[in-house]
């Protein structure tokens, strides 16, 4: 005899284990300035700034895989803060163009030479657009979580 999973289990687990990847990764970079209001910021903010999203994705990992009720809460805000934060990114040319700069000075040192030959303007319209997208998505992951709020033992609200 099988029991039965609730409609939306292997998506709000699946979601959870990328989250949990997610963190790790934030983690990683706690030491890698961050696009903060108009400039690329470092030291205690970054550090900050990576701690908080960690915290946020390892609750969010927590909420999604236990369906526990808050988790639903979180998912809208961990999304409002998300796009915010990119928003933040997305209305500054100054801090595009230092991410920009900081991605070239990157590869400069893993392949020298190579930034001659990309030109700046593509890459940060490239940019804009994942960036644009990347919040589409986390829109469409939170509409699906308002669709399935049953998961979470919410309904009809």
């Amino acid at each position: 005899m099988a029991t039965e999973r609730k409609k939306g289990h292997f998506t709000f687990c699946t979601a959870a284990v990328f989250f949990f990847v997610t963190a790790v990764f934030e983690l990683l970079g706690v030491g890698a300035p961050v696009p903060l209001f108009g400039e690329l910021r470092g030291g205690v903010v970054t550090v900050v700034y990576h701690l908080v999203f960690t915290v946020l994705f390892v609750a969010l990992g927590v909420g999604l895989w236990g369906a526990r009720p808050w988790g639903y809460t979180l998912v809208f805000v961990v999304t409002a803060l998300y796009t915010l934060d990119k928003l933040q990114l997305l209305l500054s040319d100054t801090a595009m163009n230092a991410v920009v700069a900081q991605m070239y000075a990157e590869i400069e040192v893993s392949m020298p030479g190579i930034e001659k030959a990309i030109e700046a303007a593509p890459v940060l319209q490239a940019i804009k657009l994942l960036l644009v997208l990347f919040v589409a998505g986390w829109w469409g992951f939170a509409l699906y979580t308002r669709w399935r709020r049953d998961y979470f033992g919410r309904s009809g609200m």
